[in-house]
């Protein structure tokens, strides 16, 4: 028998809330990387408060008969950001990669959540404008970022690479969820569908954030070697008498 919404929800913000003391333990012990672990504890940290919310039924509104999670929107609108915030950190890329990737990220999740409170074919046609936002997306991960990128190492590059394909893998499942789930065709009941998101959510936050820090000694890596190879050029440029 398949458990509720709300204890689906419960499971996910312990899920969640697991998830953030890998990154709290980093930002405690590794100072010097503290955006990095900032970012990645905002995402499950995130997503523990809107579980919490789900997990007692507040902040749920009902829409031309569809049944709404505001937290779950609003944890998206936080959370993925987040994660593209840490990717592009990875490459290096600059404010400018990440303004595109977040303003691509921002409206695909609007259309979508619009498209749940309107009827007729105006919301699949919503839904598809969102679909198109996904796919520049998906673009700018796998060959503009790239293009863009300085690793600091290779170890670096493959920590992107490895999280960059989770991410994209795991974000293209989420459409497919939706148009099955009560907010498109109603092939799965509000309970099943949570179970999926849920699923979903703790692999692509809380599994992401695990292999971000169990990867973030390659970044120290990289941080040390650079330190090192100033000073040495610091103790070349001493000048010699004639």
């Amino acid at each position: 028998m398949i458990s509720t919404a709300t204890t689906w929800a419960a499971v996910g913000a312990i899920g969640m809330a697991l998830g953030t003391i890998p990154p709290l333990w980093g930002l405690r012990n590794d100072p010097a990387r503290r955006t990095h672990y900032l970012a990645l504890a905002g995402v499950t940290g995130v997503a523990t408060v809107a579980y919490a919310l789900m997990a007692f039924d507040v902040g749920t509104i009902t829409a031309s008969g569809r049944v709404v999670s505001i937290p779950r929107y609003v944890d998206w609108l936080i959370t993925t950001p987040l994660i593209l915030l840490f990717l592009a950190m990875l490459g290096r890329t600059g404010r400018g990669s990440v303004l595109r990737l977040v303003v691509a990220d921002v409206v695909l999740l609007l259309l979508g959540g619009i498209a749940v409170v309107l009827t007729g074919p105006i919301r699949w046609a919503v839904f598809a404008g969102g679909v198109v936002c996904f796919g520049v997306l998906v673009y700018d991960l796998y060959v503009r970022i790239p293009r863009l990128a300085t690793f600091s190492n290779e170890r670096t590059r493959i920590l992107f690479v490895t999280l960059r394909n989770l991410t994209i893998a795991l974000w293209t499942l989420y459409p497919v969820v939706w148009v099955l789930a009560p907010s498109g065709l109603g092939l799965l009941t509000r309970d099943m569908a949570m179970l999926v998101i849920a699923y979903l959510d703790l692999i692509s936050k809380a599994a992401f954030v695990a292999l971000a820090v169990d990867g973030m000694d390659a970044i120290a890596d990289a941080d040390r070697a650079e330190t090192g190879a100033v000073r040495v050029d610091d103790g070349d440029s001493t000048p010699t008498a004639d």
